[in-house]
């Protein structure tokens, strides 16, 4: 009895208000307006093979975020940034990573600054400017 005691005590921990994806990790997604104060905003619209997050835009010094449950070797996550005539594109996160880049491996956390798109201090993606990377 104190078996099947202890095992629901378990799963109502792991199940407690959509906080837990059971056995594979949640990960949190940021994309953080770091442009010049006084810059318009950004816009982006990210989404995945079953989740589309929609348009939305990003004032400077806020920031868009969104969470969800990895499965390996399937999640992908991409978003398509604009910045006046500026546009980028990126992997935000891929489940078929060997070695996740994101900090602590379920944080994401993206610097959207004039010069291109940080993964924490790491440069991460260009701007483009039509086909051609943005001088």
């Amino acid at each position: 009895m104190a078996t099947y005691y202890f095992l629901f005590i378990a799963f109502a921990c792991l199940f407690q208000e959509g906080q837990s994806c059971f056995i594979f990790p949640r990960v949190h997604v940021s994309l953080v307006n770091e442009l010049p104060p006084k810059s318009e905003q950004f816009s982006l619209h990210c989404k995945s093979k079953d989740d589309d997050l929609g348009n939305h835009t990003v004032p400077v010094n806020q920031d868009f975020h969104f969470d969800f449950c990895v499965i390996p070797w399937a999640t992908l996550f991409y978003c398509n940034l604009s910045w006046g005539k500026r546009a980028a594109s990126f992997e935000v996160y891929n489940g078929r990573w060997i070695s996740v880049p994101c900090q602590t491996g379920k944080s994401c956390v993206y610097e959207v600054r004039d010069d291109g798109i940080y993964l924490g201090d790491k440069f991460w993606n260009n701007w483009y400017c039509g086909d051609k990377v943005c001088s």
